[in-house]
């Protein structure tokens, strides 16, 4: 072993140069690598906490005309395949407030998720029950189930069991009946309070999870697509299992499957093009080294010995860029980088992956240190010594062959980080069909406001500064409800979306046949054109006066005009049916449109009129914030790709640079012949570069039609997306 790292201190003093950029290029990959298995460990390892999480599937009803709508399944328990089921309502997004009195009758104020489910819930997830009857908790009004961290937050170090909490301005108590250990950060379940409800107070707003036997989700599926068929729908029942929900139905800001696939293929190209490097800089080196090589063998070294030292030369050049990567990942880690995973890169709770990733190291070492341990060795010591040795025909198309691959691996990622960004920003300045500028919205304005918000509307007009005000159920991009619906006999499904009479006048948005809304009517539909052209029907003829069933309508709606196509849905989506409802309902969004010049006054009025009539925080965003955080995953995926990319472009630089300063350095006699003979120094630039020059031509031409190919299957995700352009 002494040998060995005499050798290894040898080869990093005789080839400083190129030693250091190899194990700093191979660091940087390391790095990159590493903190890209963080991240896609964390996505496949998300939700599969739960002891049956591969027996737990949740429905959803695919349709062409309205997506992936996550729906209830009535008449679950006919299935003997099913084994349990329970639903869940609120998580993760139904943060409630609470009051906790401590010991000296003092109020304190918390904000916790809540989660309505039953008693099934224990048996469907088995959840890890610290103290107390969880069962009781989730099946008895006036209970509740804490999480661990909800507990310590509430009630500090005291015994949680048995004491009460209460809602936000309510004098009911809600009793605390067991404690259940924190879920983990990677998983559907967030922690909060737990809290019953009744399954006769089932809505579709609810998430539901099957528990179902192995090999009986396809029996179940058959079932339930048999009667959908038998209605004339056109619908399809999906049953997704709860490891792949995370991936297959990513929220707002969340990862996709592709996206994750995307990261590791980068990760792995980029490993690969740092172990090309280490190949290439061996074979350059064994001219150099032949001599010695075979002076050893002939002082009777044994010849596996000899290609197992060359070998572990690489293993150890690969061991000590794999800890310096440790050291570059802390400081990736603390970067601006680290806001583009979701995942924490925190050290201490990444020792799986830094394990992998150091076998990794020991085993790719390994292999690229076999080629060259052979090829260095496979000469015979006559030829050697005399100093006629000649790399071989099938060494050179080797070494060529993996620089073109370097080269492809470069243009590659040039071009699609190119089509990302550019789609990126194509999506983020499309129009969406609605004004988006100068529009600010505060959620769940009737909760915080009760009574007072048409007084609170009345107080900001008194503003010139603001010019409108209108209510909505949903913001766009929200994934609103489906129903189906009869109509000219024909059966249709579309989204549904409950509007204040102005809405239309608000946004901008154009009625194409029929009216608007009027301000003292109710229970009115306005549906898009896409509604018409989708079930091909026209408005005069098949529409016009005609009356839906409508959910929330309190029975049929009239039909009384038709609007202009805009996106509701992120621009993945075309434009499908929607049917605008103007009824008289309790409003969950008020949206403000304002001036934009005077804004930061504006939201300060804004602020301190809502000051008059709640102690709750307004949270104003304004909606074309709210749209462009639509894309945050792409914007994301964009900026770890050009940095990514960006990398891998610096290390097949440095690596060839390396190869080029090599035999720069080998080829002092062959240049000093050329300059004698009056070569200028662009010719002999031109003389060492020329075999590059060629291989990245090569190189280009391959790269650009699997790019293209690549672009084009990755755009197929968008109904709306850049042209491929020719430049």
């Amino acid at each position: 072993m002494r040998l060995i790292l005499h050798n290894f201190l040898f080869l990093l003093k005789r080839f400083r140069i190129s030693s250091i950029l190899n194990i700093i290029g191979l660091s940087i990959a390391f790095a990159v690598f590493f903190v890209i298995v963080v991240q896609v460990y964390y996505d496949f390892r998300f939700d599969r906490n739960f002891e049956k999480a591969n027996n737990i599937y949740t429905t959803s009803l695919n349709n062409s005309n309205q997506g992936n709508i996550r729906m209830p399944v009535t008449g679950i328990e006919q299935f003997p395949e099913v084994r349990n089921f329970c639903y869940l309502k609120g998580n993760p997004d139904n943060i409630q407030k609470f009051d906790v009195e401590d010991n000296n009758g003092n109020k304190h104020e918390f904000r916790e998720i809540a989660v309505y489910t039953n008693e099934r819930f224990i048996d469907v997830f088995t959840p890890k029950i610290i103290i107390g009857d969880a069962r009781q908790a989730l099946s008895t009004e006036g209970k509740a189930m804490l999480m661990e961290s909800v507990a310590k937050k509430f009630f500090g170090s005291d015994d949680p069991l048995g004491q009460v909490f209460y809602f936000r301005d309510q004098n009911t108590p809600i009793t605390v009946t067991a404690i259940c250990e924190d879920f983990p950060d990677n998983c559907s379940l967030k922690n909060g309070i737990y809290l019953p409800q009744r399954e006769s107070e089932f809505y579709p707003d609810k998430f539901i999870y099957l528990e179902i036997s192995r090999g009986g989700k396809d029996k179940i599926l058959n079932a339930l697509n048999k009667t959908v068929e038998q209605n004339g729908n056109s619908a399809r029942w999906e049953l997704t299992a709860l490891p792949d929900l995370h991936l297959k139905f990513p929220a707002q800001g969340q990862i996709s499957r592709a996206t994750t696939l995307s990261l590791l293929a980068i990760g792995i190209l980029l490993m690969i093009i740092s172990y090309i490097n280490f190949v290439n800089f061996s074979m350059s080196m064994a001219p150099v080294r032949l001599k010695g090589f075979n002076i050893r063998r002939i002082f009777g070294e044994n010849p596996v010995f000899l290609k197992f030292s060359i070998i572990m030369e690489v293993v150890l050049m690969s061991f000590i860029a794999f800890l310096i990567s440790i050291c570059i990942f802390g400081l990736i880690s603390t970067s601006i980088i680290k806001a583009f995973f979701q995942a924490d890169l925190s050290l201490s709770k990444n020792l799986t992956p830094l394990i992998l990733v150091g076998i990794a190291s020991f085993v790719m070492g390994f292999l690229a240190g076999i080629y060259p341990a052979f090829y260095s060795t496979h000469f015979t010591p006559m030829m050697a010594l005399s100093g006629s040795f000649t790399a071989s025909s099938g060494s050179k198309l080797l070494k060529n062959i993996l620089i073109v691959i370097q080269f492809i691996a470069a243009v590659f990622l040039v071009i699609t980080a190119a089509f990302i960004k550019m789609q990126h920003n194509y999506m983020q300045k499309k129009s969406w069909g609605v004004q988006k500028e100068n529009i600010l919205f505060i959620n769940q304005v009737h909760a915080k406001l009760s009574q007072n918000v048409q007084i609170f509307e009345t107080e900001l007009k008194k503003n010139p500064d603001i010019f409108d005000v209108t209510y909505s159920s949903f913001l766009t991009g929200d994934d609103m409800p489906v129903i189906g619906n009869e109509l000219d006999d024909k059966s249709v499904h579309f989204f549904i979306w409950i509007v204040n009479p102005n809405f239309f006048r608000f946004f901008g948005v154009d009625i194409i046949e029929g009216r608007d809304f009027r301000d003292d009517e109710n229970n009115k539909y306005i549906l898009n054109r896409t509604f018409l052209e989708q079930y091909g029907l026209t408005f005069d003829k098949d529409v016009s006066g005609r009356e839906m069933w409508g959910q929330g309508s309190g029975g049929k709606a009239e039909i009384i005009g038709i609007a202009n196509d805009f996106n509701f849905q992120p621009l993945y989506e075309p434009v499908k049916p929607i049917a605008f409802l103007n009824k008289v309902w309790i409003p969950i969004y008020m949206f403000v449109k304002i001036n934009g010049q005077n804004a930061q006054n504006t939201v300060k009025y804004i602020n301190e009129t809502w000051t008059k009539f709640s102690k709750e925080p307004t949270d104003i965003v304004f909606l074309e914030k709210w749209l462009d955080d639509l894309y945050i995953q792409e914007n994301n995926l964009s900026k770890l790709i050009s940095i990514f990319g960006l990398i891998t472009i610096i290390v097949t630089v440095m690596g060839v640079y390396g190869l080029i300063l090599f035999n720069a350095k080998s080829k002092r006699k062959t240049i000093a012949l050329h300059k004698v003979h009056g070569a200028t120094i662009m010719e002999v630039i031109l003389m060492l570069n020329r075999g590059f020059l060629i291989q990245f031509a090569v190189a280009y031409i391959i790269a650009v039609p699997v790019a293209y190919y690549a672009v084009n299957r990755w755009l197929e995700n968008f109904a709306y997306k850049t042209p491929i352009h020719w430049w």
